[in-house]
């Protein structure tokens, strides 16, 4: 069994900035939202000791798996972080706001819009080099350990898309909520509210 969380919201997400690689720190809404993920895992997780926490070594996914795996009665000395869980690389867009990228990369963002999937920010990633980092990590958790991951909304979009053999333009449909937990298991995906 896997579930899978992006990070609770962070001083970037509330103004809508990029942060691919960057990192802001959560806010009250985002400590809360992390708060309430150990919460809810707590009731679902029969022996929280037993669960394999991985996150994002960015800081806002590793904050939001200390305060999950606390709250769910875990150890958070024994978060492990992967890289392979970082968020999406948005390269030269990262730190903007939405509204600078219009403005100053139009012709990059055209292309990008026009086909996510293949289609990086310069000197970025594109959708199909997360799927590519991800790929090799989904195929080695062990579904018969319950395994906590906390990563990133195109992560964990991609991830999903991945785990139930979705189409590029399903996977890119899916929603990137901070306030849901994904359970993955037995090919299905359902989605639980915090």
């Amino acid at each position: 069994m896997l579930y899978l969380m992006r990070h609770g919201q962070t001083v970037w997400n509330a103004q809508r900035r990029l942060q691919g690689r960057l990192d802001s720190p959560l806010t009250s809404t985002g400590v809360a939202q992390a708060q309430a993920f150990g919460a809810r895992l707590a009731t679902l997780l029969p022996d929280p000791a037993s669960v394999r926490v991985i996150a994002s070594p960015l800081g806002r996914a590793w904050q939001t798996a200390v305060l999950a795996t606390a709250g769910m009665g875990g150890d958070p000395a024994a978060i492990e972080l992967d890289d392979r869980l970082m968020e999406h690389a948005f390269g030269a867009w990262e730190g903007l706001l939405w509204e600078d990228v219009q403005r100053d990369f139009p012709e990059a963002l055209a292309a990008r819009m026009a086909d996510k999937w293949n289609a990086p920010a310069p000197g970025g990633e594109s959708y199909r080099d997360v799927a590519d980092r991800v790929r090799p990590w989904l195929a080695n958790i062990d579904p018969s350990v319950v395994t906590v991951a906390v990563c990133h909304g195109v992560t964990a979009r991609v991830m999903r898309g991945l785990y139930a053999g979705m189409t590029q333009a399903e996977t890119m449909a899916l929603p990137e909520p901070q306030d849901r937990v994904f359970a993955l298991a037995d090919g299905k995906i359902d989605e639980i509210p915090v």
